[in-house]
């Protein structure tokens, strides 16, 4: 003879289910900003940003 579920182990399937789907989404989150250069894992977590301006590399100047 097969009983239903109580109410709390219906809350805890349901907290289960969403604990789960959490892990995932920070997981595929954390895959998206992984980068791999030559085989090394690298963690992007910098903004690149468009600078302004003049500058000079090994005696060159350039304009940006």
């Amino acid at each position: 003879m097969e009983f239903p579920m109580t109410q709390i182990q219906a809350r805890a399937v349901e907290n289960a289910r969403k604990e789960y789907r959490r892990a995932q989404n920070e997981l595929r989150v954390h895959r998206l900003s992984e980068t791999r250069y030559r085989g090394i894992p690298t963690v992007n977590n910098w903004i690149s940003e468009d600078r302004h301006g003049t500058f000079t590399y090994r005696g060159v100047t350039y304009t940006k």
